[in-house]
């Protein structure tokens, strides 16, 4: 019997801790302004203009300590991509779509009780082929700083960000457009 309760105080110890840990599901959807950007311009080129564009996800939030969870889920965004030809001898105007599914990697610290900031890395995967837009799978970056609202184990939260898709292409081109969108994500969460 003496065996026994060693093994079962770490149990109970262990289990206690985790019980005293807040995990989180969230559900959200954003509204994003989205450009696709060059390092260098290219001048008599055409242009690709970013219409329409949105997010919608699922986050889990692994407690780590009291302020600190990893974060991690799933994103999908979309958007019209409105491509304007260079103009010779014609300029011709047409619309693609263009979708990403996002596997995030974030720290996220929750700070004066009501905010939070979230970042690191994300790994982006093109869901639709394009002609004229470079690929935008790879390794990118996202943060934000975000407000919430916690009632009994809910929580509600804003959150504005920014993202950089394919900072490490998985595909690099010549003069390779990136997508880069601000947005701001409205979701509620259950802790458990």
């Amino acid at each position: 019997m003496k065996k026994l309760q060693l093994p079962l105080f770490l149990l109970f110890f262990s289990l206690s801790a985790f019980a005293q840990t807040q995990n989180e599901v969230r559900l959200y959807y954003g509204f994003t302004n989205s450009d696709l950007l060059r390092s260098e311009r290219i001048d008599g080129g055409g242009s690709a203009d970013i219409e329409n564009s949105y997010e919608f996800g699922f986050r889990y939030l692994l407690s780590v300590t009291d302020n600190l969870s990893l974060e991690t889920g799933l994103n999908y965004w979309r958007g019209d991509v409105l491509i304007t030809s260079a103009p010779m001898p014609e300029q011709t105007t047409r619309s693609e779509e263009l979708q990403t599914t996002s596997i995030p990697i974030f720290a996220n610290y929750n700070f004066l009780d009501y905010f939070f900031v979230n970042g690191g890395p994300v790994m982006d995967f093109q869901g639709s082929e394009s002609e004229s837009v470079d690929p935008q799978a790879g390794i990118g970056v996202g943060f934000g700083l975000g407000a919430q609202y916690a009632f009994n184990n809910f929580n509600i939260y804003v959150n504005p960000n920014f993202r950089r898709y394919s900072v490490i292409p998985f595909e690099e081109k010549n003069y390779h457009q990136k997508l880069t969108t601000f947005g701001v994500q409205f979701g509620v969460g259950y802790k458990f």
